[in-house]
């Protein structure tokens, strides 16, 4: 049977799957990109490899200045600017492409619904991508399960952020993602805005 979110659904209303399965699995689900989407995807796999080599690099640098070479939440705001100066980097290539392939963001509602659904078509796309190997990286340097996690979670959605606000959203409401957490992309969102990411990361790790 081929995995897709019709069939999950179904798997979840007849009882075959729990209510925790049915979202685990709904997040391994291919998204269906259109031809415009794959593009904008396509287009930013360098500057995403960039970040995860930098990623891997700075978290390694910052571990040599611990004990036993391992991060904790407060020590990992060392590789930080580094991090973040990719992920600029990053949004600024992605929002140029969506400007190429989906045009500017609209001002009418329905077409900017329709925008937004594509811009969440993409983000999915991005967290099958490369959610697993962030996770691995930081899960390399950070000894506590859990808070390897949120540091991953951490620095995705402040990729996406700034892909967003690169390409001219400045709110998330009307973004449709089955993968992205709103409530910490809005957070984020205001963070990268504000110039604020350090405090977004450190309140994300402790909380």
């Amino acid at each position: 049977m081929i995995l897709t979110e019709e069939t999950l659904l179904w798997q979840k209303r007849a009882g075959i799957i729990t209510e925790a399965e049915y979202k685990e699995k709904l997040s391994e689900v291919d998204i269906n990109l259109d031809d415009k989407e794959q593009a904008v995807v396509d287009d930013v796999k360098d500057e995403m490899s960039a970040i995860l080599k930098t990623m891997d690099a700075e978290l390694a640098k910052a571990s040599k200045t611990t004990n036993e070479g391992l991060l904790t939440a407060a020590s990992i705001a060392i590789a930080l600017p580094a991090i973040m100066g990719l992920i600029a980097k990053f949004g600024k290539a992605a929002g140029a492409m969506v400007s190429k392939m989906l045009g500017k963001k609209p001002s009418e509602e329905d077409s900017y619904q329709k925008w937004m659904e594509k811009l969440g078509h993409i983000a999915d796309e991005l967290h099958h991508l490369y959610m697993a190997p962030i996770l691995a990286i930081t899960k390399k340097f950070i000894k506590e399960e859990d808070i390897a996690k949120k540091a991953a979670n951490a620095i995705f959605h402040a990729i996406v952020a700034t892909f967003l606000i690169a390409s001219g959203v400045t709110a998330v409401k009307a973004l449709q993602s089955k993968n992205l957490s709103l409530a910490t992309l809005e957070s984020a969102l205001s963070a990268v805005k504000g110039g604020e990411l350090k405090q977004f990361f450190t309140g994300l790790f402790n909380s």
